[in-house]
């Protein structure tokens, strides 16, 4: 018997690429590919990006991408070589950068929602300060996105395939287009990083826009099914990055970073991101600004003295400013005393009236700044539209709310649930706009024959990264006005069937939020406008016992007393 041992296998050689062995593909797609590889000539890991297209010109390829990696941003990583090799160009980045996504996933859990909103915030931005300076990666796929585990990420590929800046009508309406398409890849990326799985099943970005409108039929929304739970802020960013319709999908990387941004920032800390801005508008600039001067003048000039408190109250609801400067005041001089709780804030105006006393309220009155503040007259349209759906949401709460309800009430709780939207008309104003173009109607195309606008509740999220009932609350707890005020300004969830109210104060709120949808539903265009209606009257008056009939007549009296028999004389 031989004492020979079998022959072992010849171990195959290194696959090369010039000084490169090639160790792992970690994705490719028709125009790149990324591979880890160790570089021979000082035996380091190292990541290394190739186009797969046909390169011109080496010579020209060379001179664009060192111009395109001279641009510096935290989450646009340098590459520590640019080069061509057998001949092959190539970017050659740090292999302690991170993971890609797909290493990402493959390797650890789907990432919390925090965790994944800040790594595309900072890629959101990366890809504007790309864009900004005239470029394009033109292939954003997920191994061009890598993710570190302090929370930091990087984009590869600046100037791997893209010729650079130009000034030609025809490149930057090209340029334009390849912005929206990036912006929808960061989207899809987002959406895979929070759902676990690959959009459509396919790993490639570019493949899956293919398949979306305006190309095709398919679309890419956030399941329920995620690893970790998702609210109702993030996903409405998400879905909006990756909206069926084009035209409510973010047109710019910076829009979406400062959504995430945002949103991110709410998560840690309620009072941060848009609330923060608009509680130091609120402390500059007060509430809103005076809109019924009359009412104003008659308090000024003093001569109240003989009037009855609650006559002297229905005044100064008149105004919403003077109304929220009044309570605002009256709670803050309490709070200050010692005297007063949020279980016992004062959101009475007879009250706040008696206990402040005519001189004060007529000071008060005069430092209110006039109409339209600091709004540029070109903003005031809005505003005035939402000051007067406040008002007159507030006359059709009146017949419908059980009898025995105090009117001044039921007024203040309109007012408190439409606060959100008035503070941000006049106070964000830029992302008021963006809220309005997102809850058009597009017309009807052959790609869109039925087109929705988004809901203003969606739409504040896709901007502002919370809702408008966060800027309420935030404004309630910065003036004071207590545990009440909170509760009464909280409207039921869009989609939540409504039951009969338990007690007073829930019966106050329903009430209130009827009466905005209706007013609301009536500003709509027809047949929407019908449609609305009807769906708020099912959703409503069974649980707060109405008929379709009391709501019309609350909601259009003036038809409802033409209707009455006339009585003959």
């Amino acid at each position: 018997m031989s004492d020979a041992s079998p022959p072992k296998p010849d171990t195959p050689a290194p696959r090369q690429l010039g000084p490169f062995e090639l160790k792992a593909l970690l994705g490719k797609s028709a125009a790149s590919m990324l591979w880890q590889v160790v570089d021979t000539r000082n035996r380091r890991e190292a990541l290394l990006l190739l186009p797969r297209g046909r390169i011109e010109s080496f010579e020209a390829w060379l001179a664009s991408a060192r111009l395109a990696t001279k641009l510096q941003h935290p989450a646009i990583a340098q590459p520590i070589e640019v080069g061509i090799t057998e001949p092959w160009p190539f970017l050659l980045y740090e292999r302690s950068l991170g993971l890609s996504v797909d290493e990402r996933l493959a390797r650890h859990r789907v990432p919390q929602p925090l965790l994944a909103a800040g790594w595309l915030a900072q890629a959101a931005q990366g890809l504007a300060a790309l864009h900004d300076a005239g470029w394009l990666l033109s292939d954003l796929q997920p191994f061009h996105l890598l993710l570190a585990d302090d929370g930091k990420a990087y984009l590869l590929g600046a100037g791997l395939l893209h010729g650079g800046p130009s000034n030609e009508p025809q490149q930057r309406a090209r340029h334009q287009s390849g912005v929206e398409d990036e912006v929808l890849c960061l989207g899809l990326l987002l959406n895979r990083l929070l759902g676990g799985q690959a959009p459509l099943e396919s790993t490639d970005t570019r493949e899956v826009i293919k398949r979306l409108p305006p190309l095709g039929r398919d679309f890419v929304r956030l399941g329920y099914d995620q690893g970790h739970p998702v609210d109702d802020g993030l996903r409405a960013i998400v879905n909006r990055a990756t909206a069926t319709q084009a035209s409510q999908r973010y047109l710019l990387a910076r829009p979406l970073a400062r959504a995430l941004e945002g949103w991110a920032e709410r998560s840690r800390h309620p009072d941060a991101g848009p609330v923060a801005q608009l509680l130091e508008q609120l402390q500059r600039f007060g509430a809103l600004p005076m809109t019924r001067p009359e009412a104003v003048k008659q308090i000024a000039a003093g001569g109240l003295e003989q009037r009855h408190t609650a006559q002297m109250a229905g005044l100064v609801q008149q105004d919403v400013a003077l109304t929220l400067e009044l309570l605002r005041r009256v709670n803050l001089a309490r709070q200050q005393s010692g005297g007063a709780s949020g279980a016992d804030a004062v959101l009475s105006l007879q009250r706040a009236l008696k206990m402040l006393g005519l001189a004060q309220v007529a000071q008060l009155a005069q430092s209110l700044r006039p109409w339209p503040g600091v709004l540029a007259p070109e903003r005031v349209l809005n505003l005035r539209l939402a000051l007067a759906r406040t008002h007159k949401a507030a006359e059709v709460a009146l017949p419908l709310a059980p009898r025995g309800y105090d009117p001044e009430v039921l007024r203040l709780t309109v007012l408190l649930q439409n606060l959100g939207r008035l503070l941000l008309y006049y106070h964000l104003p830029d992302e008021a706009d963006q809220v309005q173009r997102l809850m058009l109607v597009p017309e009807p195309s052959e790609e869109q024959p039925h087109p929705v606008g988004l809901s203003e509740r969606q739409a504040a999220f896709s901007v502002l990264g919370c809702d408008l009932e966060s800027l309420t609350a935030a404004a309630i707890r910065h003036w004071g006005l207590g545990d009440e005020a909170q509760a009464l300004a909280m409207r039921p969830e869009p989609d939540a069937p409504i039951h009969p109210p338990h007690g007073d104060l829930d019966a106050l709120r329903l009430t209130a939020s009827l009466a905005i949808d209706l007013v609301d539903g009536v500003a709509q265009p027809e047949p929407r406008r019908r449609q609305q209606l009807e769906a708020t009257t099912r959703r409503y008056a069974r649980a707060l016992g109405l008929t379709g009939r009391d709501i019309q007549a609350a909601l259009f009296p003036e038809q409802a007393q033409a209707s009455l028999p006339r009585s003959k004389v």
